[in-house]
């Protein structure tokens, strides 16, 4: 009696304790007075920009492509652990650009956003990164949950939609993002263009182009389409003058990648397939792309006075344990915390210009070798050749076939890593020598998934691999099967 007592008084005293806390009001003192009441559009566009540097300074293209290799701890240029998950983009930067075009779109909200720029403006800037975000993924592993995706514990196991599938959606939201920029104020919290709206319609421009030229294989209506569509336009970049760059700061949270990977270590180094090209083929952005070693010999002695005598490339995939022997890409990019990183140039938008202007596309009224000519003039020009140096190359380099716009391409696109990758693989050239330190001598075509993806989704995950191909890093995505 005395424990059924007991029990009934301490029941009697957590319901009291519980329907007080009920009623009790605590006012504000849980509130942060300093912190915001709803989510800033401002500080979301600006936390999703960064992954426009991630991108441009990815570094798995940069080695699959051999531009460069690794010192004394070769993986990646041997092709190995390529299993990635591409979860932290859906949950980083494409969350909060879905955020901004939530809180610009919503009559509860979009008076409150306003104060950081034009609701369309908003929306305009975060459908194009988010386009950009996108092609990034889908170049990288293929299909992907999209269409489905992004509906939390209401969906979460999404189904795959086919790379076919996301290019139109891409294109889709360029044209929305194309149709939605005014003259209206910008948006607030834009580090790459400080809420320039013709800036942002280049960059919507160049990625529609980009993608364009991508698909012109497997859909050359489409592709022919949507690349004219840029050039009538008139609003793409035409001069170094208009590259779309991000810029970094001093501070290490502002800094570059490529300042950041050099620190401590000294990982990266040329490889021999770009070296010896540049060698070869008399090219002065050999003295821009990288540094003398500290102990190189090999020369060239059509270069006056051996001048590449210590530019040395390393074996790709090779430990190469001593990296003083060889040559660091150049100092600007390694030493300079505030370098910025090239994202769209006029070199890659001619080269594409050339290539479409072979296909007998409209590209404005010029050829192929003009175009071809002004690509190589303005990569060289963006890296600081001599002009006498660059009408010394052109004179020898007279041809624009295909293979020739491809190679150009290659050395254009140089630290340029996913945009590098994706072009030689779309155009097959220029012919690279898998890494023979390599388990599997092949160079990869694209990433397999992370595990968790067929973990967690096992159902979809089987159905897109009946589709797409074997998970593995052989497999060529849907632009990439002619």
């Amino acid at each position: 009696m005395n424990n059924i007592f007991k029990k009934a008084i301490l029941l009697l005293c957590v319901s009291f304790i519980y329907s007080s806390c009920e009623t009790v009001d605590f006012g504000n003192t849980n509130d942060n007075p300093n912190g915001p009441t709803a989510a800033v559009t401002s500080q979301l566009l600006t936390e999703a920009q960064k992954v426009v540097s991630e991108i441009g300074t990815d570094i798995s293209g940069t080695l699959f492509t051999q531009q460069i290799t690794e010192g004394q701890y070769p993986a990646q240029s041997r092709y190995a652990t390529l299993t990635y998950n591409y979860n932290d983009y859906f949950t980083g930067s494409v969350q909060n650009l879905n955020e901004i075009i939530k809180l610009n779109t919503d009559p509860a909200t979009m008076t409150q956003a306003e104060a950081f720029g034009d609701n369309n403006n908003q929306i305009a800037t975060a459908k194009i990164l988010r386009a950009f975000v996108l092609q990034f993924m889908t170049d990288s592993w293929g299909a992907l949950p999209w269409s489905e995706a992004f509906q939390g514990i209401d969906n979460p196991q999404p189904k795959f939609d086919t790379q076919e599938e996301l290019y139109n959606t891409m294109f889709a939201e360029i044209e929305e993002a194309l149709g939605l920029i005014n003259s209206n104020t910008g948006p607030s919290g834009d580090i790459i263009f400080s809420g320039d709206m013709s800036r942002w319609r280049i960059f919507a421009n160049s990625l529609k182009m980009t993608m364009a030229l991508r698909i012109s294989d497997v859909n050359p209506s489409l592709a022919k389409t949507k690349f004219e569509e840029v050039i009538a336009s008139g609003n793409y970049i035409k001069s170094n003058a208009a590259n779309i760059e991000y810029n970094y700061t001093s501070d290490d949270a502002g800094d570059s990648p490529w300042h950041d990977r050099f620190k401590t270590r000294e990982d990266y180094i040329l490889s021999d397939a770009m070296m010896e090209s540049l060698r070869t083929n008399l090219d002065p952005r050999l003295f821009k792309y990288a540094e003398p070693s500290k102990t190189g010999t090999a020369a060239n002695p059509l270069f006056p006075g051996n001048a590449d005598a210590a530019y040395v490339g390393a074996p790709d995939g090779k430990v190469n344990g001593n990296v003083p022997d060889f040559s660091f890409p150049t100092a600007t990019i390694i030493y300079d915390e505030t370098y910025p990183t090239p994202i769209y140039t006029s070199a890659q938008i001619k080269l594409s210009m050339a290539e479409a202007a072979l296909k007998g596309w409209n590209v404005g009224g010029s050829t192929a070798a003009t175009l071809f000519s002004e690509g190589i003039t303005d990569s060289m020009t963006y890296w600081g050749v001599d002009a006498a140096d660059i009408a010394t190359y052109l004179a020898a380099h007279t041809s624009s076939t295909i293979n020739d716009i491809a190679y150009e391409k290659w050395i254009a696109l140089y630290l340029n890593g996913q945009e590098a990758w994706s072009e030689w693989r779309r155009l097959d050239a220029p012919a690279l020598t898998p890494s023979e330190f390599a388990g599997d001598p092949r160079i990869p075509v694209r990433l397999a998934y992370d595990s968790s993806v067929q973990d967690n989704n096992q159902a979809n995950y089987s159905a897109i691999i009946s589709i797409q191909g074997p998970d593995d890093l052989h497999t060529k995505l849907w632009w990439d099967k002619n």
